[in-house]
C-alpha cells in the first residue's frame, strides 16, 4: 500500500512552543523551514534537522508548505496573518486564546493547533503525553490538523475557540497561578535558610491525589479545617503582599467549605471549628 504523502511544514517562530514541536513534528513530517524575526533563533533550531531552512523574518516564506503553522507570543498572531501572502496551504496558531477569526479574510484554510502544556525551552517535555486541541475552518482542515496532531500525541480533542478559551483560563490557574505561589513559599523558605526543596514531597503528594479524587475533594488545611486561629496567627506573620493573596485564598475555601464564617470574626456557636 502507496504511504500517504509526508506534510511539509513551514514553522513561523523559534521560542519555547517551537522548540518543542519542531522535533516532534520533524519525526512525523517534512520540517522544511523555521522561521524567526531575527533568524538566529531559527537558525540555531533548524541545526540538526535534514532538509529544514532557517529564515529571518516573513518575507522569505517557502511558498509551497502544507501547513503554515504559527507559534510565537499571542500579540504577534494578528500581524503576521495580516502581512503574509495567502499562500495555497494551512495556516493555524498554537495559540489557546486567540480565535481562530484572526485568520478570516487574510487566509481561505486556517486552523488552530493548541497544544496544552507548559513549555520552557531546555526542560524537555514526552510530546505524547501533551493534550492537542484542534479546529479548522473547514471539515478538510480540521482533518489534516487532528490527524497530524494524532501522529505526535495520544490525546487529541476538537475544540473551537471558546472552549480554548476556557481551557486557557484554566490553565492559567493550574498552572501559572500555583507556580506564583509556589515562588512565594520559596521566598518565605528562604528567608529562614532553606528552599522550596522541603516541599517537594508534599507538593507531589498533593499531585498525586487528583488520580483518585477531585480537587475539591483532596482539600486540606486550616481553611479547609475552618480553623480561624490558624489563619489569623499566619496572616499576622506575613509580610503584607502575601498576607493579601493568603487572606484571599483562604476566605475563598472558607466560603466553599464553611459558608459564613469570615476571617476576623470570632467563631460563634453556630459555626463551630472542626478538625477535618
Amino acid at each position: 500500500m502507496e504511504q500517504p504523502r509526508r506534510l511539509r511544514i513551514c514553522l513561523i517562530g523559534a521560542g519555547n512552543v517551537a522548540s518543542h514541536l519542531a522535533p516532534a513534528l520533524a519525526d512525523v513530517a517534512d520540517l522544511v523551514q523555521i522561521v524567526s524575526r531575527g533568524g538566529a533563533s531559527a537558525r540555531r533550531l533548524a541545526e540538526g534537522m535534514p532538509g529544514c531552512a532557517a529564515a529571518e523574518g516573513t518575507k522569505g516564506l517557502v511558498q509551497d508548505a502544507d501547513l503554515y503553522l504559527i507559534a510565537t507570543a499571542d500579540d504577534a498572531i494578528a500581524g503576521i496573518v495580516s502581512s503574509t501572502p495567502d499562500f495555497p496551504g494551512v495556516w493555524a496558531h498554537t495559540s489557546g486564546s486567540v480565535p481562530v477569526e484572526v485568520f478570516a479574510g487574510h487566509k481561505s484554510c486556517y486552523g488552530s493547533f493548541y497544544p496544552l502544556q507548559t513549555f520552557s525551552r531546555d526542560v524537555p517535555v514526552d510530546m505524547r503525553q501533551v493534550p492537542f486541541f484542534i479546529e479548522g475552518n473547514t471539515p478538510q482542515v480540521t482533518e489534516m490538523l487532528a490527524g497530524l496532531a494524532g501522529r505526535i500525541s495520544d490525546s487529541v480533542t476538537l475544540a473551537d475557540s471558546a472552549l480554548r478559551h476556557d481551557l486557557h483560563v484554566a490553565a492559567v490557574f493550574a498552572c501559572n497561578f500555583v507556580n506564583q505561589l509556589w515562588a512565594d513559599a520559596d521566598a518565605l523558605l528562604r528567608r529562614r535558610g532553606l528552599n522550596i526543596g522541603y516541599l517537594s514531597p508534599l507538593i507531589a503528594a498533593t499531585a498525586g491525589k487528583l488520580a483518585d479524587a477531585s480537587p475539591a475533594d483532596a482539600m486540606t488545611g486550616p481553611a479547609r479545617r475552618g480553623d480561624l486561629n490558624v489563619i489569623e496567627n499566619h496572616l499576622a506573620s506575613l509580610p503584607p503582599e502575601l498576607a493579601g493573596t493568603y487572606r484571599l485564598l483562604s476566605q475563598r475555601i472558607l466560603d466553599i467549605y464553611h459558608p459564613g464564617l469570615k476571617i476576623g470574626a470570632k467563631p460563634t456557636e453556630s459555626q463551630p471549628q472542626n478538625n477535618e
